[in-house]
């Protein structure tokens, strides 16, 4: 399943637990907020999805990540929103997984994301299917401190300095884990690659 699409982002914000507190804090004229979540929603479920948020479960952490940004929106500078979005996200992974720990409740298992074009041939499918795989599996190889500083800068884009400011970290330290990031991700593409030719 992909992730979701613009129609489907808004109406996120609305049902659920999380209602009330959302309505408090945004103002019903704000197109602000709305512009802001219909901007980055998309990568903030996919930022979760790659951390090892199981996909029936990335949509409510989206929304807890986006009602607590949205409460401290005054916090926010103009311009700064998708790096403070990742940093909440960051941390709302690591409380869910340091509640998994704890509780020992759940699996190790990552459930995989498929995202397919919209009609593609079968062979393009499987193809598209396998390097999402080989993603998810070289990703989850990763430690989540050095998932998370891979995919901030090499799937969603952000400099150094974004995302120092997201995970509250010097810059040097960013730029040398995703240096170890990188070389700990082809390790374990070339890993997978040699286990599947034997």
């Amino acid at each position: 399943m992909s992730s979701p699409s613009k129609a489907e982002v808004l109406p996120l914000l609305t049902p659920g637990p999380l209602h009330a507190e959302i309505e408090r804090s945004v103002a019903p004229a704000d197109d602000t907020v709305h512009a802001i979540v219909e901007r980055e929603y998309a990568a903030v479920w996919r930022f979760l999805r790659r951390l090892g948020v199981p996909e029936s479960d990335a949509d409510d952490t989206a929304q807890r990540v986006f009602a607590r940004v949205l409460a401290k929106r005054g916090e926010v500078q103009p311009g700064a929103e998708r790096a403070y979005l990742m940093r909440a996200a960051f941390r709302a992974v690591l409380e869910d997984q340091r509640s998994r720990q704890r509780a020992r409740a759940r699996s190790a298992s990552v459930d995989l994301d498929v995202v397919l074009s919209p009609s593609p041939q079968p062979d393009e499918a499987f193809a598209q299917r396998q390097q999402l795989e080989l993603l998810d599996r070289a990703l989850t190889a990763l430690p989540t401190e050095l998932r998370a500083v891979l995919m901030l800068f090499e799937i969603e884009g952000l400099s150094f300095t974004e995302i120092a400011l997201a995970l509250e970290l010097p810059r040097g330290t960013v730029a040398s884990r995703v240096r170890r990031a990188r070389e700990l991700f082809a390790d374990a593409v070339r890993r997978d690659r040699f286990r599947s030719a034997l």
